[in-house]
């Protein structure tokens, strides 16, 4: 997901590589990657319709909003003192995200065209909607009615396109003042369009969903995050508790307020206040917490199949069992599972698709390093 330093990279970091200086990392945005990527297997576990009983309140898409603050967090933190200009940006964020989105796209449309009693959902296999699902072009799903792509989890990396492409048209702006001014606006009006004209049809929606604001919160905390990091270590415990105490009251509510004020508020809380623990946590980094961050793209992407591997296999294995032990097979083993093989893809699979994407584009071959610097999952 995102490796950064403390201070704003080098030019030299923002080209790919951050460098070897083990003090670059922000320690506990990796932890964060990983408690959001935790976060969302553990939302897809409890779907089935037999655990869904005891998943009233779905607050495992909380995952989803931390990563969109953090996205926007590394992008800024990334750029604001290098030379790249958008075209170079862009390519890099399709270097880094299309791959393994269009692999875990096509491994889906495979099983749905050969295999499809062993899928849990229903696809839309109507040929336009499939292109649109692998060009990122929201649009609605021929089955479901909702605005998602054929493999459903992409709907959030067509939010991450769309920011990309703000983002990266504001590299234009030289000064980082007036950048971050125009980016807000822009973010700003869009959210206000959606709020008061609620425009119809599936781009317009997506492109004026107030969501796109975390993306505008990560990176005004990573314009603060020098102040932040100085604020102390009591102040983001506090911070933080304060977040979460926040996301309980809105799970909890009969009537939840709007996304973005009851997982985004909280989303950028949590952050913030992690900004400012990464002092305490630099002296001692937990090596299982650091490799989940850096896997939390893969794991994002990968999790359903291997969850649902485990699914077939445990009710095939374990026909009739009771409530409490089905919960403890299924979800346990299911998290367990699904973490671990997309933890094999990211070694496998993710990072040595990402090295050959970096030499086809003339940059230097990825390090495990340069592997968080600009990841966004």
């Amino acid at each position: 997901m995102l490796q950064a330093a403390q201070t704003a990279p080098t030019d030299k970091s923002t080209s790919g590589d951050p460098g070897t200086d083990s003090g670059s990392t922000v320690v506990t945005i990796q932890y964060l990657r990983a408690i959001a990527a935790s976060l969302v297997v553990f939302h897809h576990t409890m779907a089935p319709a037999a655990l869904n009983v005891y998943y009233r309140r779905s607050f495992g898409e909380f995952g989803v909003d931390l990563f969109f603050v953090i996205s926007g967090y590394i992008m800024w933190l990334t750029t604001v003192r290098g030379r790249r200009g958008p075209l170079a940006f862009w390519v890099a964020r399709l270097v880094r995200i299309v791959p393994l989105y269009w692999i875990f796209t096509s491994l889906f449309l495979a099983v749905a065209l050969i295999l499809p009693q062993t899928l849990s959902t229903t696809p839309g296999l109507d040929p336009i909607f499939i292109l649109k699902s692998y060009l990122f072009v929201p649009a609605i799903h021929p089955y479901y009615g909702g605005v998602v792509p054929l493999y459903t989890l992409g709907w959030t990396l067509n939010f991450e396109m769309f920011f990309y492409l703000l983002f990266g048209a504001c590299l234009l702006i030289g000064p980082p003042k007036l950048r971050l001014t125009v980016l807000a606006g822009v973010l700003g009006l869009l959210a206000m369009s959606g709020a008061i004209i609620a425009p119809q049809g599936a781009v317009l929606t997506t492109y004026t969903n107030s969501i796109l604001l975390e993306f505008l919160a990560g990176v005004l905390l990573a314009a603060a995050a020098p102040r932040l990091m100085r604020w102390g270590s009591i102040g983001g415990a506090i911070l933080i508790a304060l977040g979460v105490v926040w996301l309980i009251q809105v799970i909890l509510s009969e009537a939840p307020p709007t996304r973005i004020v009851g997982y985004g508020v909280p989303a950028t809380m949590i952050v913030a206040g992690a900004l400012m623990l990464e002092p305490i946590a630099r002296f001692a980094p937990n090596r299982v917490g650091l490799l989940l961050g850096d896997a939390s793209y893969a794991i994002y992407l990968a999790h359903p199949f291997a969850l649902r591997i485990w699914q077939l296999a445990a009710g095939a294995l374990f026909p009739a069992l009771g409530a409490w032990t089905s919960i403890a097979v299924y979800v346990i083993g299911g998290m367990v599972s699904a973490i671990a093989a997309s933890v094999v893809c990211y070694l496998v699979i993710e990072r040595p698709v990402l090295a050959v994407g970096h030499r086809l584009i003339g940059r230097r071959a990825l390090s495990s390093r340069t592997a968080r610097i600009e990841g966004v999952r």
